[in-house]
């Protein structure tokens, strides 16, 4: 058999063993003799290609080096691509992103795109569609944001009606937490319920009444010593409202209560 420059040839079932280094930059090649047979190389030192290298099996006792510098845009592209999956038993250190093509909803901890036995430490903030708590999934959470929130007292607002106010809220799933405070410069000559304007429309389901925390010149009817905030289901406003200390009554506070420098202030709750 006569053997091409830089060739290495193994016949059937035979091994190879150089205790060197190897590169392809001549064109140095293993190949099996004719008759087929499998090829076992063995190689104490670097291997270095400039070319496609194929292996049925690979193991490396040392490191596996990439120079490519290419990034990853699909499961066919990068410096490393596989067709099989890849089992690593200790850290992985990633310097880009981490992407999954996977579409799978996670319902209990072994299912989902990503799936981990143990904790997950993120050092940065997290954006997702819900998070699922043992089959109850938040999908919504707003931090604190500023809210302005209006006050009126019946259908018809009077353009005399001239207030500050201030506040925020936050949401949690399908609950808002709202804190305001509203100070009156003039009640204006509009007459009726009064009301507080909702950041958000509330749900059909029922709804909790809150004490509010602190109001000033605010006049109660007779045997009414609280006022309370009661967000209106299925809708978007709250109604302020006197409770009764001797019974669960709850009367509404009209603009007859108020007067041109009344404040209130509180915080409470709705669901959405």
């Amino acid at each position: 058999m006569s053997l091409l420059a830089n060739e290495l040839v193994a016949t059937n079932g035979s091994s190879v063993l150089t205790s060197c280094g190897i590169s392809n930059a001549n064109g140095c090649n293993f190949t099996v003799a004719s008759g087929g047979g499998t090829l076992n190389a063995t190689m104490t030192q670097d291997l270095t290609t400039s070319g496609n290298p194929q292996f049925t099996n690979l193991t490396a006792t040392g490191q596996l080096n990439a120079s490519a510098t290419t990034n990853s845009t699909s499961i066919s592209t990068g410096a490393i691509v596989t067709a099989g999956g890849m089992g690593i038993a200790k850290n992985a250190t990633v310097g880009g992103q981490i992407k999954s093509t996977n579409t799978t909803n996670s319902t209990s901890t072994t299912t989902g795109a990503i799936v981990t036995a143990g904790g997950l430490g993120v050092g940065g903030q997290i954006s997702c569609q819900g998070i699922n708590f043992g089959g109850n999934t938040l999908g919504t959470y707003a931090g604190a944001t500023n809210w302005s929130p209006t006050i009126s007292f019946g259908s018809f607002i009077s353009p005399s009606l001239t207030y500050t106010s201030s506040g925020t809220y936050s949401v949690l799933g399908s609950m808002v937490f709202c804190s305001f405070i509203i100070t009156l410069s003039n009640k204006g000559a509009s007459s009726g319920n009064a009301l507080i304007g909702l950041p958000f429309r509330a749900s059909s389901a029922f709804q909790p009444i809150h004490g509010l925390g602190l109001w000033s010149s605010v006049t109660f009817n007779s045997g009414y010593t609280q006022a309370v905030i009661s967000p209106n289901a299925n809708g978007s406003t709250a109604n302020l409202n006197q409770s009764c200390s001797s019974s669960s009554a709850y009367l509404n506070l009209t603009d007859t209560n108020f007067s041109n420098t009344s404040i209130i202030q509180g915080g409470f709750y709705f669901y959405i």
